[in-house]
């Protein structure tokens, strides 16, 4: 009896071990979902931001040029700038206000203003 209890026992502890190194593989989530988001394109964000805004043509191509630049712009910055280092905080707010200054004078101030909106309530959402 000792030994089929010993046998039950071992079974289910490598069972459990099988379990846990399934879920390792899947993320550690349930349900497998492991794919890792993507970040949108210059040209879905603008895409998004013309749908979200109503902006015409001409803006939404002027926008997807500018998000082509501003990626472009995080990657030196990322490569110059030390996240670790004492003023990265005030270089990275001073950087996407330079950013939202060039969106600001393509899409102009109402629009911007309601993309500040929009923002706003992303944010409380998360």
């Amino acid at each position: 009896m000792k030994k089929i209890a010993l046998l039950f026992f071992v079974s289910i502890l490598s069972l459990g071990v099988t379990v846990s190194a399934q879920n390792q593989r899947e993320g550690g989530k349930r349900g497998g979902n492991t794919e890792m988001r993507q970040a949108p394109t210059a040209a879905e964000k603008a895409e998004r931001l013309a749908k979200d805004l109503s902006l015409t043509d001409d803006q939404k191509a002027k926008v997807t040029e500018l998000y082509l630049k501003q990626e472009d712009d995080m990657k030196k910055f990322r490569s110059e700038n030390n996240r670790e280092s004492s003023d990265f905080r005030e270089k990275i707010k001073q950087f996407r206000d330079s950013q939202d200054a060039e969106l600001k004078a393509i899409i102009g101030d109402e629009k911007f203003q309601q993309l500040q909106t929009i923002r706003e309530e992303r944010m409380q959402k998360t």
